[in-house]
């Protein structure tokens, strides 16, 4: 103790050494700095690049993918800076790391089909950039796998028609559309909202589905009109009260806006209901196509109802359906559920 003490008493040859110390702090201290800042730059250079490659490919995508895109890349971003992988680069990432990924965002909760989409989209980053995706993404799961359809009743739909919601201005609106989109045989949200005026020809309602850009026919029955005048008028070309603008970029924020409340008046009028479970979007198809079938409306009649776009043998049936048949099953659906 005396000994240490001795060696720190204050005197010429002790200042000099911690004088010498100190001044090899000031100078290490900006290479330490440097060489953070190079190793942040090398770490970051992974997910910059697939952030520029989003940029890029902007234009050719649709306005959801893009977001896809970007929201997959943030994800893997975290992923990185929690695991510490920061030596990561477009040419140094492996197999290995793509499927730790995997694990670390099931383990973080993510759903399964959320994760496979992820990988969806960095898989076709990866491709865009050097050609690797198929090689990267050889162990992961990028398709969906097979979820609960949940799909009301005939007698669920009958109910919903004879709500009294009319002094509740979003829930009605939500249910109105709701059933306007089940009557146009199970027509998907995105497509219902785009719908345009001009649209409607004749007798019925021509659209191509958004994502699969196949043709689609509705016959205009009464009952479809019906909702129609039911929904608040608009001084847009749009057919429903959802978008005011033609500019592609904001009508799609618009949409998603008009998306989040429509889910949330949705799960409002469920409870109502007393199903148990949530209605949303997706119900509308799984209970046309479930109604249909089961009062023996053929599946191929189905299918071409949907739009399906994937060349299989499915689609090789569905070709030589005639829009009769078409108007038939529409029918018979709204007989059952009116």
């Amino acid at each position: 103790m005396f000994f240490f003490l001795y060696l720190c008493r204050p005197n010429r040859f002790n200042l000099s050494i911690m004088n010498s110390v100190f001044s090899f702090g000031l100078y290490f201290k900006p290479m330490i700095y440097c060489f953070r800042k190079k190793n942040r730059t090398a770490s970051y250079c992974l997910v910059n690049r697939l952030r520029e490659e989003i940029e890029l490919t902007r234009l050719q995508c649709k306005a959801s993918t893009n977001k896809n895109k970007i929201t997959a890349v943030n994800t893997l971003d975290r992923f990185i800076r929690e695991k510490e992988l920061d030596y990561l680069t477009v040419g140094s990432i492996t197999a290995d790391h793509i499927k730790a990924f995997e694990r670390w965002a099931l383990d973080e909760g993510f759903k399964p089909n959320y994760v496979a989409l992820h990988m969806r989209c960095l898989r076709a980053l990866f491709n865009h950039i050097n050609g690797s995706g198929k090689e990267l993404f050889k162990h992961v799961r990028t398709t969906n796998s097979q979820t609960e359809k949940r799909a009301v009743d005939e007698q669920i739909i009958k109910t919903l028609r004879e709500m009294d919601l009319s002094h509740e201005h979003k829930l009605n609106l939500a249910r109105n559309i709701f059933l306007f989109t089940f009557d146009c045989m199970g027509m998907p949200l995105i497509d219902a909202v785009m719908l345009k005026k001009s649209q409607i020809k004749g007798d019925r309602i021509v659209y191509r589905r958004q994502k699969t850009g196949r043709m689609i026919e509705v016959v205009l029955c009464p009952h479809i009109l019906e909702l129609i005048n039911k929904l608040p008028d608009t001084q847009t070309p749009y057919l429903l009260p959802v978008i005011t603008t033609i500019d592609s970029g904001v009508s799609y924020q618009q949409y998603k806006r008009f998306y989040q409340q429509y889910m949330r008046s949705l799960a409002k009028i469920s409870e109502r209901l007393g199903i148990g479970y949530r209605l949303t979007s997706y119900t509308v198809r799984h209970s046309w196509a479930s109604i249909a079938y089961k009062y023996d409306v053929d599946v191929n009649v189905i299918a071409r109802a949907y739009g399906h776009a994937n060349a299989n043998v499915t689609y090789s049936y569905i070709k030589e359906i005639s829009c009769t048949q078409l108007d038939l099953a529409e029918k018979r659906v709204f007989q059952v559920t009116t």
